[in-house]
């Protein structure tokens, strides 16, 4: 592999044999081949390895095994062993629709040096391949840090961030390790989203646990107190989050057309 790697794409995985593969080829078909992807396996106890075998031994990537110790642990020790210049994250479940990815996030970077962080919209898949809704994120920093506090402006499989910034903050301890990160990106510097459509992410509404999200709402509660003093709209952020956890269990029951329409209109507010 590339000693001079530009960008580390860390994919954590557990038990997810049914679509690793095809979030490990969406990177290997970007138009930007300056990348290293490690894989690191949260403890699965499926044929995940045995579908891995063939990238492995043909170096296409970089496979590390974990006993089960979460996705947070995953991301944090994938960064440890990263070597670009960049980072991006990638859920096993999801996927790169757009070849251009990297290369536009890249040339962003390269292009706007005070910026430490930037996404793309996103395109929500059901469990069968269907296309449920789409959207773009807040792009300008402004808007963004407007909105930060009350919603995740972020989509966690289409960001790229510079190593040197995470160098100096660190890595979360928060369950919402990735809606940390961002926020504490952007004490550092500029933040922004491309108005662009490259990433496939699978919504599971019915798979996720109702106590297990509760408590992620409370602690995002915990994080708008956190970040009060750094970015705006601390008291209407306060509201909306106590207004999600009453209303999160209606969620959980909608058809995920629905549930997909209602996260947009979320991102827009």
């Amino acid at each position: 592999m590339n000693k001079n790697i530009k960008v580390s794409v860390i994919i954590p995985t557990f038990n997810d044999s049914i679509h690793i593969r095809k979030a490990i080829d969406s990177v290997l078909n970007q138009t930007f081949k300056n990348f290293e992807i490690i894989v690191i396996d949260d403890g699965s106890a499926d044929n995940t390895k045995d579908l891995l075998l063939d990238y492995i031994k043909s170096n296409k990537i970089i496979y590390k095994y974990q006993e089960n110790s979460g996705v947070r642990i995953a991301r944090n020790n994938g960064i440890l062993i990263s070597k670009g210049l960049y980072i991006a994250f990638l859920d096993s479940d999801d996927e790169w629709i757009d070849n251009d990815k990297l290369l536009n996030q890249v040339n962003f970077f390269d292009n706007n040096l005070d910026y430490v962080l930037v996404g793309t919209g996103v395109v929500l898949i059901d469990i069968l391949g269907k296309e449920i809704t789409r959207y773009n994120m807040p792009e300008t920093d402004k808007n963004i840090r407007e909105k930060l506090l009350r919603i995740n402006c972020f989509v966690n499989s289409s960001v790229l961030f510079r190593r040197n910034a995470i160098n100096i903050i660190g890595n979360s301890d928060s369950i919402l390790e990735d809606y940390d990160l961002w926020l504490r990106l952007g004490s550092m510097g500029k933040i922004a989203n491309l108005p662009e459509y490259s990433v496939g992410y699978l919504i599971k509404t019915k798979g996720v646990n109702t106590k297990n999200k509760i408590l992620r709402l409370k602690e995002n509660l915990l994080l708008t107190k956190k970040y009060k003093d750094i970015y705006p709209g601390y008291w209407k952020a306060l509201i909306f989050g106590y207004l999600k956890i009453f209303f999160y269990p209606l969620f959980y029951v909608l058809p995920s057309s629905i549930s997909g329409f209602l996260l947009k209109i979320h991102k827009k507010l």
